[in-house]
């Protein structure tokens, strides 16, 4: 009699260990889930971009901003994972345990501040149902930015923008609430976008008259080579810029001009390019140049060095 219910009690403990191991198997498992959980950032730049124009020039202007959960699709291999002790055929019970069954963490609240330049413009909170992360679709959220502090945000972003072309940096940051089981996890999420606020332009730097080799030169004779050599400089941070430059040569003393070249430029972000445009003079004289970036920079009469030219 007391074997019997030394064995019942051996058997009642595995039963309890093994449901318990169970137990946290599934609460470890939703907790690893968790380091694989992916949140996608759901604004567009332009989307993005027009809201900040829009709360330049009012004060009720929202930003609905998306974010989607998602996780890898779980797998799960059948068949027992424990052998059954000897034991327990002697009570005639068999214990047969199936695998580890992955739950999937669930997502509830959402916190989200918004960052302009490095300055916090707004903290807001969003309160959610708890609702499960899938594997094999999207878990859509959708949370509407409101600036409080329109003077202070309208004077970040005109100072931004004219020291960076028209971009303005723009970050989110925040975070989501994650239940595994009993648990609570806040999950960090952050993302930085540089919206336009008008069209980036090159900026003209320095322009002179140089020579085949690419050094100055103030004189050539006809029939030699000269190019006016452009220095352009791209403000942005992320956005590369296109022009069409247009360089136009003119004769002192001479009515309209003597010869127009045209180039598309381009300027990575953050650089600076040199462009070169080639003149050949066809008469003795003094020379100089223009320069249009189409809605961009001008450089007329003023900006250019002259160049003589020289009979043979």
């Amino acid at each position: 009699m007391r074997d019997e219910l030394v064995g019942a009690l051996k058997i009642a403990l595995l039963v309890s260990v093994v449901l318990l191991g169970w137990k946290l198997g599934n609460i470890y498992s939703a907790y690893n889930r968790v380091s694989h959980l992916s949140i996608n950032f759901e604004v567009e730049e332009g989307e993005l971009a027009h809201y900040v124009r829009e709360a330049l020039a009012r004060n009720d202007a929202n930003l609905k901003v998306g974010l989607a959960f998602t996780l890898p699709s779980a797998q799960n291999v059948g068949g027992p994972v424990t052998q059954v002790p000897h034991y327990v055929h002697r009570w005639l019970i068999s214990v047969t345990l199936s695998p580890i069954v992955v739950r999937l963490p669930e997502i509830s609240d959402i916190e989200a501040q918004l960052w302009v330049e490095d300055e916090l413009m707004l903290t807001q909170a969003f309160p959610f149902e708890r609702e499960e992360a899938p594997g094999l679709r999207l878990l859509r959220r959708t949370i509407a930015l409101r600036i409080e502090n329109v003077p202070r945000f309208q004077r970040v972003v005109h100072e931004a923008s004219g020291a960076y072309g028209g971009e303005v940096k723009c970050r989110f940051t925040g975070r989501a609430l994650t239940h595994i089981s009993f648990l609570k996890v806040w999950l960090p999420f952050s993302t930085t976008r540089y919206p336009l606020v008008r069209m980036p332009h090159a900026e003209h730097i320095s322009s002179d008259w140089i020579a085949a080799d690419g050094h100055p030169i103030k004189h050539v004779r006809i029939g030699g080579t000269a190019y006016v050599s452009v220095h352009f400089r791209n403000p942005t941070r992320v956005h590369s810029i296109w022009e069409n430059v247009t360089a136009t040569i003119y004769r002192v003393g001479s009515e309209g001009q003597v010869q127009t070249i045209q180039k598309e430029v381009g300027v990575a972000a953050g650089t600076t390019a040199n462009y070169f445009f080639p003149f050949m003079p066809e008469a003795p004289g003094t020379y100089y140049f223009t320069l249009e970036a189409t809605d961009g920079f001008a450089v007329g009469e003023g900006g250019s060095p002259r160049l003589e030219v020289e009979s043979n």
